[in-house]
């Protein structure tokens, strides 16, 4: 990957971002005072309760943030203790994030902001400085996410920790099946990407929408449709940075550890083959989720005979990934995969097997339907009668991970 590929990407990206700024979650709101308590309140459960990484942690601990945006996933970190700088390329974001940390905290001028590429960071400088480095919703938009990942371990003192979130692979499969949609439809320019998503995914918008991330429709829209670098990992690359790196993996959120995971208390959490292996499970289901966890309950027994299976998802997954606007399908070999995808479930629970195979069929007719029609308004009464596909969650969207750095 030379400079010119990755600045070329960067700033494709930041042309994007600088129309719609997808880190915005509470301070373009009217009240934003209680939506920022409200988002707060969120960042403490995932911390606390879901990465098992609890806000007491942060106090008195220097962190940098790579890809910060406006600030608004940071400012909760600073107010738990943490001294913040903050990097991020676009400088309307961090005028934002310095109004963000003005109003929110009551040590403004301990943390740092930084309107620089993560690339041209000065590493001598900064390198092993900080007690965490982060970044998260960043990478998938780089094109050089290996160097990215180098450069955020290598800021991380030793026996420090990293936290990095992306999107997934397979958990953003159904949303890569949309931005297909939406190009081959017409979606050509911002605008008309704005107009066919509202059109076919409305109701995928309108959920977003009811978190407690209040976000716009149009920078949900920016962020999910109209940015073309959309290179999503799969937790096996992560797994593979962490150890490229010499980081050992802690937790996650949504978690990636399979059913069963440890045999004892003095058994060795660190155990990242098996960590890998029940990775693939977890991913099949985030691929289908739909309704939420009570579904993932009732599907986790193991699918049998399972190679052939994975192996095959992996091939759709690397067939869809990071789809922009000039790429084309083939519809044909796309639809083969999906039935021997299809074909390939072998498993004792019914309920499992009914969900990928189902979910198989709606994307089977779904790509069929994008080649008969060009009509976005007939697509979309056909898209209402699915029951996975585009409904519910529409997959898992985000990961987040923590590592620590032997000291």
């Amino acid at each position: 990957m030379n400079d010119q590929q990755r600045n070329k990407v960067e700033s494709e990206t930041l042309r994007t971002f600088k129309a719609e700024r997808p880190s915005e979650y509470f301070s373009h709101l009217d009240d934003d005072l209680a939506a920022f308590k409200a988002f707060d309140s969120q960042r403490e459960n995932l911390y606390r309760f879901g990465l098992t990484f609890p806000p007491e942690f942060f106090n008195n601990k220097s962190l940098i943030d790579l890809g910060a945006g406006t600030g608004e996933a940071t400012v909760s970190l600073a107010r738990w203790g943490a001294i913040c700088t903050l990097v991020e390329m676009n400088p309307d974001a961090v005028e934002v994030a310095k109004r963000v940390f003005s109003q929110h905290t009551n040590n403004f001028n301990q943390h740092s902001f930084i309107n620089s590429s993560l690339y041209d960071l000065d590493l001598d400088l900064l390198k092993e400085s900080f007690d965490i480095s982060s970044s998260c919703g960043v990478f998938t938009h780089v094109a050089d996410k290996a160097k990215a990942f180098a450069i955020l371990a290598s800021l991380a003192k030793p026996g420090g920790y990293v936290i990095y979130g992306d999107r997934n692979t397979l958990g953003g499969l159904q949303e890569m099946l949309q931005r297909y949609a939406i190009y081959q439809l017409g979606g050509q320019s911002d605008e008309k990407i704005v107009e066919i998503a509202e059109i076919l995914f409305s109701e995928d918008i309108d959920r977003s929408q009811r978190s407690v991330a209040r976000r716009t429709r149009r920078a949900i829209i920016f962020d999910r449709w109209v940015i073309q670098q959309q290179d999503d990992p799969s937790v096996n690359e992560v797994l593979t940075f962490f150890e490229q790196e010499g980081l050992e993996y802690v937790s996650s959120w949504p978690r990636i550890d399979f059913p069963g995971r440890g045999n004892s208390v003095l058994s060795d959490p660190r155990n990242l083959p098996a960590l890998r292996d029940g990775a693939r499970l977890i991913e099949s289901l985030w691929m289908v989720l739909n309704k939420g966890e009570s579904e993932n309950i009732l599907s986790c027994n193991p699918i049998q005979n399972n190679e052939k299976f994975y192996d095959q998802l992996e091939v759709i997954g690397e067939s869809l990934r990071n789809h922009q606007i000039n790429d084309r399908v083939d519809v044909g070999q796309l639809i083969d995969k999906f039935i021997h995808l299809g074909s390939s479930v072998t498993t004792n629970n019914a309920i499992l097997s009914e969900r990928l195979e189902q979910f198989s069929l709606e994307v089977q007719e779904f790509l069929k339907m994008i080649e008969a029609s060009n009509d976005p308004q007939d697509i979309r009464k056909r898209i209402d009668s699915f029951k996975i596909l585009f409904r519910g969650y529409a997959g898992v969207r985000h990961v987040d991970y923590v590592a620590f750095k032997p000291r």
